[in-house]
């Protein structure tokens, strides 16, 4: 069994009252890069700049009894697989006019310490306007544990990576990026060996979170689609009964118009806020994001007032997401990409 720490558990706010309640629903949201890149479809270098390929030394194995053991791995492709990963994903973001990969020679690999300036400086003076990624060190941190539970044997594997990152584009300062993420598996058996040998094949593991670690920084220096989650107001109350009816199958416009309704002449607030919050949801899908934002915070302000608790966080974190779309929108509609 295997766990992401990318995993949002969702409350669905389902105890609101009695006669009211919420359908979730995802949307895939396009999101910018972290990084302004000044041009259009820039060629991207990526630097393997790593001096080791090896497991932290803070690596652990702690057996059934509590003894611990020091972790080591024979591996020595870490810093290639995280270079050749990032490389593909920002490729098929469809931003970048050509993705490169490069090694130094290794008497001029600096690692952790970083690339100097002025090398990156000389190089894209022979390159024109590349933007040079350098990947200074992959920290894997692994730790494995043996525990008895109702006589078996359960083994927790979990692995952490770091990566220390550095971002040169041409006439900007250069920018310092941490990137880190973890993977957990779990497997019982009767002994301690075989609960051990239900775990995938460890340079899989090692593989998984290198390939993890590389989409969640190509997260940030490309373009990219986030699933995010969202939530439908539904009271008792005939209208927003049929304004869900319309919704649910895919009458978003003819939904909005009751909601409209609803938050314009209705006497109970907390009908009006769900309608405010319905039509915030409705024009973040037309991307009309500056309506939505005034809408969602209409919504909070009215949650707020009659105490919805519970309403009222959900919708604050709306809102903080829909200003960093709005922030976002004005780089994608730009012409960096």
């Amino acid at each position: 069994m295997k766990y992401s720490h990318h995993i949002i558990l969702i409350a669905l706010l389902l105890s609101l009252s009695s006669c009211s309640w919420v359908h979730n629903m995802q949307i895939n949201t396009l999101r910018s890069a972290q990084v302004n890149y000044k041009q259009p479809y820039p060629t991207v270098v990526i630097v393997n700049n790593c001096q080791a390929d090896s497991l932290h030394e803070s690596s652990k194995y702690i057996d059934e009894n509590g003894r611990q053991y020091r972790l080591t791995s024979s591996t020595d492709s870490i810093s290639q697989t995280m270079a050749m990963s990032l490389g593909t994903y920002m490729y098929h973001s469809q931003a970048f006019e050509r993705i490169e990969i490069f090694t130094p020679d290794s008497n001029n690999i600096t690692g952790i310490a970083g690339l100097d300036e002025q090398k990156v400086k000389q190089w894209q003076s022979q390159t024109h306007d590349d933007v040079h990624i350098a990947i200074n060190a992959i920290i894997p941190i692994v730790n494995m544990q043996v525990t008895p539970i109702d006589g078996v044997f359960c083994t927790d594997l979990s692995i952490i990576t770091q990566a220390y990152m550095q971002c040169f584009v041409p006439q900007e300062e250069m920018v310092n990026v941490a990137i880190s993420d973890t993977l957990y598996w779990q497997a019982y058996g009767d002994t301690p060996d075989i609960a051990n040998a239900y775990l995938p094949n460890f340079e899989k593991c090692l593989d998984e979170a290198i390939n993890t670690l590389a989409y969640k920084a190509s997260n940030y220096f490309a373009p990219h689609t986030r699933i995010v989650n969202r939530l439908i107001f539904v009271t008792g109350h005939p209208a927003m009964k049929d304004a869900f009816k319309y919704w649910d199958r895919e009458q978003y416009t003819e939904a909005s118009y009751i909601w409209e309704y609803v938050y314009k002449y209705a006497k109970d607030k907390g009908r009006r806020a769900k309608a405010a919050a319905n039509l915030a949801l409705y024009n973040e899908i037309e991307d009309n994001y500056s309506e939505a934002l005034k809408y969602a915070q209409e919504a909070s302000s009215i949650f707020i007032e009659i105490k919805e608790v519970e309403a009222s966080q959900y919708i604050v974190n709306y809102i903080t997401d829909l200003k960093s779309r709005i922030k976002e929108a004005s780089i994608l509609d730009s012409s960096i990409y």
